[in-house]
């Protein structure tokens, strides 16, 4: 009989069985009469009717769970993985090591494809099986053949563990270079065009092709140095707001401007007590553009959305710095209104010092006012055209002048005044002889023949030199209102002096006025006149400090214990319980010694856990900004960051980074990001 004639006559007796549903003694005895065809049965079951075999096998285990109903239940398997199989040496003959890492549970690695398998496979016939199944023509192979794979793949692993450390180096540098980047205001494209070539060259150089080949792999593209710039800056100001969350107290400096871009920016400055460094610190606490209006209500919008976002309260604002704008001093809608509402009652407001002193200095009568004008005019004529500035430098190189150009009067800078008449007064001799030359306007040269006019012009570029020292003396980091308020003071009682002297003839404390008076050269203006015009401005002048700075406003006034707690003072801004703390610090002669050999706020600061309360007073009236310097330093910084260029950057991070003194924590940064991102 063939063998197909034995599969159909196989598979008929099967349906014939299952359409009889036999007994198990029928099928014991099928079973028996054709024992020798089971084989070749089974065979096409499990080839040609799979779904039959699966039947006929729930039906027999139907039959043995009727049969073992009544029997005891036995005992449950053993949990999979409980137990944990064990390295042996001779798994090696196989190709497996044990996996480093795996000490508590042993994981088998193949030497040959490194592949690792589980602990369940740490058996000699699974192992043998991976070895015969993937790597067949190493089968045959001796011992020390994977002895020496063995190390070749532990050689790879430190191979790759010397490879994540120079990607740990490579990132790390960029981020470097890239707060390099921020802090000279530069483009972040110079990382990739000139950072990045001359590093390729010094190293090629000094170092060898091998640093150079690992200077090539250092990434600063524009795009990468933009977000290492983005990633620090978020860096420094979750620091920054850290630092004013745990000192509680804090005062902001505000002002606002426009960018190249015609954007208004709104800069905040924070001071805070940074009890690590045990000092006084500022930061830029935030940069806001404001949409649309430069209102005091847009201002609070911008500056209140971002203290809700940092979770900053107000109520620990204890002071306000701000220029004399309308938008920032409005009873009603400014922006101090607002922020009283929402701060303290005891909240301090000032009125920036340096913009007070410009305006104090601004007024002068109207005789001055128009010798200033002409001056400005005689050098635009000459300054402003390419062609007479050219010429006019040739001029001066001939006659063998000290200076060779004129400098420009902005009405901005402030500091521009003393310095520009100052040059002209010394160069007055080569410009009436180039205005004479050129044929130009003649009242220009009228005025430089004119000895009072050339008087007028030498005492305006003493005065006007005498306030930039004042002005230049206000600027810094960290003023505080007893620094300034002294220099104030200073000035007010040199114009005192100044006025006395000026009614005895006497011009010492004015340089170039003075030089003018005992030269030979012929001038013979009229002394009388120019006596009245001097004393007259000098007396206005002194007027206008005293209402620019008023001494019932003088902050200082009820609180000198806090610039020296260790002289007696008459008037003191102290309850009867903070006297008595006051007496017993200055009675102290070890707080003596250190008040002399540290900073007021560090002194105070030291104090906290002793003197609580005397610490929180004295801290409250060193807080204060006194000027708003730091916001415009940082629009200075602005306009070299932003420029037509680059007129579309987002200034925020590479402002912050280009004026933050605080390091950012590169560390972490490098630990928590990885070198590239996906795409």
């Amino acid at each position: 009989m063939s063998s197909k004639q034995n599969k159909q006559t196989s598979l008929f007796k099967f349906l014939n069985k299952r359409s009889r549903s036999p007994s198990k003694q029928d099928l014991s005895v099928e079973n028996e009469d054709n024992a020798s065809p089971s084989t070749s049965y089974s065979a096409t079951i499990s080839s040609d009717d799979h779904i039959s075999a699966e039947t006929s096998t729930h039906r027999d285990s139907s039959d043995s769970e009727s049969e073992s109903m009544n029997e005891s239940v036995p005992p449950s398997k053993k949990a999979r993985g409980a137990f944990i199989r064990k390295y042996n040496e001779d798994y090696l003959q196989y190709g497996f090591i044990c996996s480093p890492g795996s000490e508590k549970a042993p994981r088998p690695q193949c030497v040959l494809c490194s592949t690792v398998l589980a602990n369940e496979a740490m058996k000699p016939a699974k192992l043998l099986r991976h070895l015969q199944t993937r790597h067949k023509q190493f089968e045959n192979k001796p011992k020390d053949f994977f002895v020496r794979k063995s190390k070749e793949l532990s050689l790879q692993k430190q191979v790759l563990v010397r490879s994540a450390a120079v990607d740990h180096s490579l990132m790390k540098a960029a981020y470097l270079v890239a707060m390099r980047i921020a802090k000279s205001k530069k483009p972040h494209s110079i990382g990739e065009t000139l950072i990045k070539p001359c590093l390729i060259d010094v190293c090629n150089e000094l170092l060898g092709s091998s640093a150079s080949k690992k200077m090539k792999d250092l990434s600063l593209s524009n795009d990468t140095i933009s977000r290492r710039i983005n990633e620090l800056s978020s860096d420094i100001e979750e620091q920054v707001i850290g630092k004013v969350k745990l000192s509680k107290l804090f005062s902001l400096q505000l002002d606002e401007s426009t960018d190249i871009s015609n954007h208004a920016i709104l800069l905040c400055y924070v001071r805070y007590i940074d009890y690590e460094a045990k000092d006084m610190s500022e930061e830029l606490l935030c940069c806001c553009e404001l949409p649309s209006h430069t209102t005091g209500a847009e201002i609070f919008k911008a500056l209140n959305e971002y203290m809700e976002k940092s979770q900053l309260d107000w109520k620990n604002c204890v002071a306000v710095c701000t220029d004399g704008a309308a938008s920032m001093l409005g009873k009603h809608s400014g922006v101090l209104a607002k922020i009283r509402a929402v701060a303290s009652e005891n909240m301090v407001h000032s009125h920036c010092l340096i913009h007070r002193q410009h305006l104090a200095a601004k007024k002068m009568s109207p005789d001055l006012h128009e010798v200033l004008a002409q001056a400005v005019k005689i050098i635009n004529f000459i300054k402003c055209n390419a062609l007479n500035s050219r010429l006019f430098t040739i001029l001066c190189d001939e006659m063998g002048s000290e200076h060779n150009h004129l400098l420009l009067h902005a009405e901005v800078r402030w500091l521009s005044r003393g310095k520009v008449l100052t040059r002209l007064f010394e160069l007055r001799k080569e410009i009436k002889m180039f205005l004479m030359q050129k044929k130009c306007d003649s009242s220009y040269i009228t005025c430089l023949q004119n000895a009072d006019w050339i008087a007028k012009v030498a005492y305006l570029s003493d005065i006007f030199n005498a306030i930039n020292s004042l002005n230049l003396s206000l600027q810094g980091p960290l003023a505080t209102i007893f620094t300034m308020g002294n220099k104030i003071s200073a000035f007010k009682k040199k114009l005192e002096l100044w006025i006395h002297r000026s009614e005895g003839g006497n011009y010492d404390m004015f340089e170039t006025f003075s030089s003018l008076i005992c030269s030979d050269e012929g001038l013979d203006f009229d002394h009388s006149s120019i006596k009245i015009l001097i004393h007259d401005h000098l007396k206005s002048l002194q007027q206008q400090f005293e209402d620019y700075y008023p001494a019932g406003e003088d902050q200082r006034k009820g609180n000198l214990w806090v610039q020296d707690p260790f002289v007696t003072h008459s008037q003191n801004n102290l309850t009867i319980q903070e006297e008595e703390m006051l007496l017993e610090v200055s009675s102290d002669a070890g707080l003596q010694s250190a008040f002399q050999s540290m900073p007021i706020a560090q002194f105070w600061i030291k104090l906290k856990d002793e003197y609580e309360i005397l610490h929180k007073k004295a801290m409250k009236i060193l807080l204060p900004f006194s000027s708003t310097y730091l916001c415009e330093v940082g629009f200075s910084s602005m306009s070299l960051i932003k420029t037509k260029t680059r007129n579309r950057l987002e200034i925020t991070n590479s402002l912050r980074l280009a004026l933050t003194k605080i390091a950012p924590r590169i560390e972490r940064l490098v630990k928590t990001r990885q070198d590239q991102c996906s795409h």
